[in-house]
């Protein structure tokens, strides 16, 4: 008798140790979406791409309205034979006669008109801006995602350590309460080697439960930018996992201003128009300006004059009126509205996917959310009746086995309902992911509530 006090003692303490003893040093899931966002590679990777983008915008899209000035200068010598004749003709022959050049000036040329290509050349950075912004904030919302469902996964993972670092724990204590009892003669060798295959199947266990969560420290070190495992713990029991509710009409307003994959098909869109505007852009006349400032110096042995130098100021018009390009322009046209059209019927079968997204992740975070409801409780029940099976088998009425029934049901129904929290998680993400608000869940894991 008293042994078995002493074994479901050890049971009943190591359970509860397995869920409540804190770590040394944890991380709240706020911790790791603000390490997430300052460190993921991915996600540095797209802000400079729309930095990039910006800098492009704000200065290469003005380098069109605004001329161009250069600074030349150059020398020149050659020496040849020369055989010149004058019309009274007398005739000279020079040979080696030498020549040399010098050259130096400054001058500008300003694009009055080129087709509208400095607007379209703009308009073009402006939406390749506004994809890149887009990008910007996909990638946002995926690593927010991805560094989210990782720290879930890795409370999870611990929480299912420690379980089964319990139940070793006791199968090494029935283990030792077994082979007392076959010392004294009142077990038997059958109680004894279920006792055996009980503890290696634990160790085993415990030994695969130990990789599992390895892998989960390093898959949100990832997540998270480091270069190092993660060694600290998801903080807490729960984790402080957001799971507030959700509301269906609330998620399906505002897809296009919110939704980063609906703004970036909406900027492809109009950058097929401006493309389609910038193919015609070489058919229409170009209006050019010039102006310098000049001086040349020429030495000739051979000329008429054996010295030239000019200097001053020069300025001009070009005017020049494209005739042929090399390709008929109604079918440059035809071709640019054909990209168009693609980019439209992409833009709305993105549109649709988007709303049918949300519906179907919404739906499913439903589901899984009323699975793990019962999934809690029915932890609870199997708690309650394996406190009442070890008061049992403390008083004799149940075997070793009925005993061992127990536990194993209570380790099944924990991971159950472990899984089934983690699923219902992860799809509550999705619902934030597929409706653009995955800042909802940056608010809600700093104390913040509510819909945006």
């Amino acid at each position: 008798m008293n042994a078995k006090k002493i074994f479901g003692g050890v049971f009943l303490a190591g359970l509860c140790a397995s869920v409540s003893v804190a770590p040394a040093a944890t991380l709240t899931l706020d911790q790791v979406l603000r390490e997430a966002l300052k460190n993921n590679p991915s996600y540095l990777a797209a802000r400079a791409d729309l930095g990039y983008a910006e800098n492009a915008h704000s200065s290469a899209g003005l380098a069109g309205y605004l001329p161009t000035v250069a600074a030349n200068g150059g020398l020149g010598w050659s020496q040849l034979d020369t055989r010149q004749q004058r019309d009274t003709g007398a005739a000279q022959t020079i040979n080696g006669a030498q020549s040399k050049t010098r050259t130096v000036g400054i001058n500008a040329n300003w694009a009055l008109f080129e087709g509208f290509a400095g607007p379209l050349q703009q308009k073009r950075l402006r939406l390749e801006r506004d994809q890149a912004r887009a990008s910007e904030n996909v990638s946002r919302e995926d690593v927010l995602r991805g560094a989210a469902l990782a720290y879930a996964d890795l409370a999870r993972q611990s929480r299912l350590r420690d379980v089964r670092d319990t139940l070793l724990r006791l199968s090494e204590e029935r283990f030792r309460i077994l082979q007392s009892r076959i010392a004294s003669g009142s077990a038997s060798r059958p109680d004894w080697l279920d006792g055996q295959v009980d503890r290696n199947a634990d160790r085993s266990a415990l030994i695969q439960q130990q990789s599992a969560l390895y892998s989960a420290r390093l898959t949100l070190a990832a997540a998270m930018g480091r270069d190092t495992v993660v060694t600290e713990d998801a903080d807490g029991d729960n984790a402080m996992l957001p799971s507030g509710e959700l509301n269906l009409s609330v998620l399906r307003g505002n897809l296009d201003e919110r939704q980063p994959d609906l703004q970036r098909a909406e900027a492809e869109r109009d950058l097929a128009r401006v493309s389609m505007s910038q193919a015609m852009s070489p058919l229409y006349p170009r209006l050019n300006a010039t102006a310098g400032y000049n001086y040349n110096l020429a030495d000739n042995d051979a000329g008429i004059y054996r010295e030239t130098r000019t200097v001053g100021p020069s300025a001009g018009l070009q005017l020049t009126v494209p005739l042929f390009a090399g390709e008929l322009p109604w079918r440059v046209h035809a071709r640019g509205r054909l990209a168009l059209t693609a980019a439209e019927q992409r833009l709305r079968e993105a549109r649709f996917a988007a709303q049918s997204e949300v519906d179907r992740a919404y739906s499913d975070w439903k589901s899984l959310d009323s699975a793990a409801t019962l999934e809690r409780e029915g932890l609870g029940y199997a708690k309650e009746n394996l406190d009442l099976t070890f008061r049992r088998w403390k008083s004799g009425g149940l075997s070793y086995l009925e005993a061992r029934l127990a536990q194993v049901k209570y380790l099944d129904a924990f991971t159950r309902a472990e899984n089934s929290d983690y699923e219902a998680f992860r799809a509550r993400l999705d619902v934030l992911r597929a409706a653009g608000r995955m800042d909802q869940l940056l608010d809600e894991a700093s104390g913040s509530t509510g819909q945006h």
